[in-house]
């Protein structure tokens, strides 16, 4: 499709040449409908050098607002903690024979991932809380208090841009509030989704906390530049959040949600009234590593690993209220000989797969990790078609990807600060 849309544009730019005077020329509106169906900014890119005039219609604000859109960012790469570094974080651009492979290396050429420039040595690591929207979440430990202390110092980077903005302390009212109800373990600090006008400058940060009885949920908006409570639940209603269990969140239709592998609920907020619920999982998926996701407009899927097995449930997108229908979509039969899970979340409808040789850990842990550890191989899943194509593989203890990175490569990705 794409071949053939290049063509297409091909022919409109030649009409433009000299040689080819006596021709009529596409109209501005055709050659912009055919532009925009190039799904790969990429092709946007060797289009823009036909001709003076497709350079100019592709860079117009106007048309580069449009095909963002219209397009998903496609995934370049992902960012892992280097442990031993002074930055905390580093990223990984996606290699071929991956589409994107080309974008990835411009944009690990065009921006810094490294944040050495501009922060002083600094004994306690930056790390990264979140990515969404072009935009990195990062957080180190307060150096006035032990290095166990819950209050964070935050940051809202763009690393294309080499922006960024310092998140404001919380006030004092709102921190004694979180003392005196005796918190039980640290932030859980968190992007929330862009609006619908994607190119939008500001950006919104919440955080959760576990405290002794209740659960609560701050907001930071960079319009108002204030700390705000939004929400709260009970300890009591939510008896999985044990502080020794790791949950994992997504985001999908308008709620944040909190899955642990351990559980059979999960918990739920609803970003459009503000309010909290738990919600029953799938018989027979405790114990099993999930991952919610963004299926179809009116349901919400959740994806489950098994035994060499990947099945897809779903339910009605007002998940409180038809938790208990869910219904079994799909499944599709991973690689035999595999312990599987999900690593990186899950961005613009992909999630990754990690996936570690049975032989080669049973080994490993034969000899008390004294070989050379096992390899890990990553494989991205597109939740729309079911496809999985390994990204790359790495040695256990080396790196460990905590989210996928999706861009629009240079110069088309926007400042998102």
């Amino acid at each position: 499709m794409s071949s053939q849309l290049l063509r297409l544009a091909r022919m409109g730019g030649m009409a433009s040449t000299a040689a080819a005077a006596a021709q009529p020329e596409l109209p501005v509106d055709i050659l912009e409908e055919i532009f925009l169906r190039l799904d790969d900014a990429a092709d946007l890119v060797r289009v823009s050098a036909v001709c003076a005039s497709f350079h100019r219609l592709i860079f117009n604000g106007n048309f580069l607002h449009h095909f963002r859109s219209l397009h998903r960012p496609p995934i370049l790469g992902f960012l892992f903690d280097c442990h031993g570094k002074d930055t905390g974080f580093s990223f990984y651009p996606i290699e071929l024979p991956h589409r994107s492979a080309s974008a990835a290396r411009a944009l690990a050429r065009a921006a810094d991932f490294s944040i050495s420039s501009f922060l002083e040595p600094i004994p306690y690591y930056w790390h990264v809380r979140d990515v969404r929207d072009g935009r990195i979440l990062l957080s180190r430990h307060n150096a006035s208090h032990n290095w166990w202390s819950f209050f964070e110092y935050l940051m809202v980077y763009d690393p294309l841009h080499c922006r960024r903005v310092q998140i404001p302390p919380i006030p004092d009212d709102l921190m004694t509030t979180m003392v005196s109800n005796k918190v039980r373990r640290g932030f859980d600090p968190f992007l929330v989704p862009a609006a619908l006008d994607k190119d939008n400058l500001s950006f919104q940060v919440m955080c959760n906390m576990v405290c002794q009885h209740n659960v609560e949920t701050l907001l930071y908006s960079s319009v108002t530049q204030e700390w705000h409570g939004v929400a709260s639940i009970s300890t009591a209603s939510c008896k999985r959040l044990n502080p020794h269990c790791q949950e994992e969140r997504y985001y999908a239709r308008g709620c944040f949600y909190w899955v642990s592998n351990v559980e059979t609920r999960m918990l739920v907020l609803d970003m459009l009234e503000m309010r909290f619920s738990m919600v029953d999982l799938p018989p027979g998926s405790e114990g099993r590593d999930k991952a919610v996701v963004e299926i179809m407009e009116d349901r919400v899927g959740l994806l489950i690993l098994g035994d060499n097995t990947l099945d897809l449930y779903s339910t009605l997108r007002d998940i409180a209220d038809h938790a208990k229908d869910w219904r079994h979509d799909h499944r599709i039969r991973l690689l035999d000989d595999y312990f599987w899970s999900f690593a990186g979340g899950v961005v613009e409808g992909y999630t990754l797969l990690v996936g570690l040789r049975q032989d080669e850990c049973k080994v490993w842990e034969s000899c008390h990790h004294k070989e050379p550890a096992p390899n890990a191989h990553y494989f991205t899943l597109e939740v729309e078609s079911f496809v999985v194509k390994q990204l790359c593989v790495l040695k256990i203890g080396i790196a460990h990807p905590n989210f996928l990175y999706a861009s629009f490569p240079p110069p088309f990705a926007p400042p998102r600060i």
